[in-house]
């Protein structure tokens, strides 16, 4: 275990050094009952005057949905699988699809490989860049993960996983929608551009780990040391990954809602030892029955949801408070402009759905024990995972959970020892508390209009959906920001800009099957996606903001 066996301090404090320079999730958004002041969302973007073509010229019509039909077909049949137990990338043989898939990209798009350089970085880390004219501008980087998840039981899948199937409509096949349809869509938006010559006045990176499903920490995390290394802290304009909640419609109203945050993220993990022996003279509750109910005191004791200023989720209702009024609850504006959590309140309304972005979880994924069936369990152990919402500290977190879990243990005369407890162990056994992968929740992207970058984005995301065919009815597109249940790569980036968005760009009802059977991604949606891409590279080269002064390093 990464963290095992560092007390509480320990880990908040290593962790904290990661981003000491940042302002945290909570800090910094002053919300306002006035409500005159919600949702000051930016104008419509115009098309630069580049000599560029629209990217709804580009990406529309039959020619280019069989092209893409084509990329994003070749890189789903390539098995890029990540798992839990991957060995070192130049040990273990299941990272070698990688290298299939990057001759597969390469194949795919070769004016990015002949113009951009890339770098591969721990072995199957693509780092590409194509360099700015004007050396003052920071960067942008366009994010994606070349990995996925296992597929389960392929006899379940209505097509194989990996043999991409389009229906006319979707791609069917692991991978199509998390998330090699954003990797096929930034380079296929750069092959674009690069068809019509294009010369960047902003330096333009392309960074894709490869373990993303499992935490990154040997693709994301030597990717952004290399850019730190190289570029140096705060030394980039924007950050745009996977995630977010897509784009949501509500009557004649779309929400493109980028996450602006992520949750924080631990698991607490209980050991639990007691004595052996023949299961024909059994104590009154074995190690698993002991633990069951330590589980079960866990999880009869949640936490709750809870709607505080700092939580992004506001700024999603105060929109459809003016937005969409006559859709939301009838006392959303006035119990927003009182002050009050309404947490319960509005999941009690509207259901799970809104749940995970109020509270922290808390699952327990894993749970061993037992070798034998006449032989006493001297060993049990759970894994309990929480995703850790922005208004519960961690060192709260940790004690409360403690002071259950010891509560159980000391009625069945059993020591506790870790997460502030040091107990002997005694004739009856011990319970180890220990934690591994500690996440903070991440700091908040600043939003409004004091903010050029997100009202660039912004005004992008509404030039795009305001012109697709796929959402009639929609009269106005309001991006505003939200938070992510999960987390992504990003989280090993968080020295290199404060400008960090998690959005995958797609109609909320646009992909199905993620991380399950029948995985897909509707193709139109695919190409809206990759419309978002292309524009943001372009607004990007006539935004004169974000600047290193007096020159940024190259890499």
């Amino acid at each position: 275990m990464l963290w095992q066996g560092i007390v509480c301090s320990q880990l908040l404090a290593t962790v904290a050094a990661r981003v000491s320079s940042q302002t945290y999730l909570g800090s910094t958004i002053d919300r306002h009952r006035d409500s005159s002041s919600w949702c000051q969302i930016p104008s419509v973007a115009e098309s630069p005057r580049d000599g560029l073509r629209s990217s709804r010229d580009v990406f529309t019509g039959d020619d280019i949905l069989r092209l893409q039909v084509e990329r994003l077909t070749a890189a789903v049949n390539v098995p890029t699988v990540a798992y839990d137990d991957n060995g070192d990338v130049d040990e273990d043989e299941r990272w070698r699809p990688f290298g299939r898939l990057h001759k597969t990209l390469s194949s795919s798009f070769p004016l990015v490989h002949k113009h951009l350089t890339l770098e591969k970085v721990n072995k199957y880390g693509l780092l590409y860049h194509l360099p700015g004219r004007d050396t003052t501008l920071k960067p942008i980087v366009f994010m994606a993960h070349q990995d996925v998840v296992p597929a389960g039981r392929p006899p379940a899948w209505t097509h194989p996983p990996f043999e991409a199937f389009f229906d006319g409509e979707w791609l069917w096949g692991r991978g199509s929608a998390d998330c090699k349809s954003n990797l096929i869509g930034i380079l296929s938006a750069m092959e674009s551009l690069l068809q019509q010559d294009f010369e960047p006045q902003r330096t333009i990176i392309f960074s894709f780990g490869f373990d993303e499903e499992t935490s990154g920490y040997r693709g994301a995390k030597y990717l952004a040391r290399h850019l730190e290394e190289k570029l140096g802290p705060n030394s980039i304009a924007m950050i745009l990954d996977e995630g977010g909640m897509g784009v949501a419609t509500t009557g004649d109203v779309a929400y493109a809602l980028p996450a602006i945050a992520e949750k924080g993220f631990v698991d607490i993990v209980l050991t639990l030892e007691t004595p052996g022996g023949h299961s024909s003279r059994p104590p009154a509750h074995t190690s698993i029955g002991i633990m069951s109910r330590l589980i079960s005191a866990l999880e009869d004791s949640p936490f709750y949801p809870s709607l505080s200023d700092t939580n992004p989720v506001r700024g999603v209702l105060e929109c459809e408070a003016i937005y969409s009024d006559e859709y939301v609850e009838p006392w959303l504006k006035q119990k927003l402009q009182t002050g009050q959590d309404i947490g319960e309140d509005i999941v009690r309304s509207r259901g799970d759905g809104i749940r995970w972005q109020l509270q922290t979880s808390q699952a327990v994924d894993e749970i061993r024990g037992g070798d034998k069936d006449n032989q006493l369990p001297e060993e049990v152990k759970a894994v309990v995972n929480y995703r850790i919402s922005p208004q519960n500290k961690v060192d709260d977190l940790f004690e409360r959970r403690a002071e259950i879990l010891a509560e159980v243990a000391h009625e069945h005369g059993i020591a506790v020892s870790g997460l502030g407890f040091n107990e002997p162990r005694t004739a009856d056994g011990i319970l180890t508390l220990t934690t591994d992968q500690l996440l903070i929740p991440s700091p908040v992207t600043p939003t409004g209009s004091t903010n050029d970058v997100w009202t660039l984005v912004g005004s992008t995301l509404r030039q795009v959906y305001q012109s697709v065919d796929t959402l009639p009815g929609v009269e106005t597109v309001i991006p505003v920001g939200s938070i992510a249940t999960g987390n992504s790569d990003t989280s090993h980036y968080w020295n290199l800009t404060t400008q960090i968005y998690r959005f995958t760009p797609i109609r909320e009802d646009a992909r199905q099957g993620v991380h399950t059977v029948d995985e897909r991604i509707e193709m139109q949606a695919h190409l809206e996606a990759t419309r978002v891409y292309y524009d943001l590279m372009r607004h990007f080269q006539a935004f004169d903001g974000e600047t290193c002064g007096g020159g940024c390093r190259a890499l």
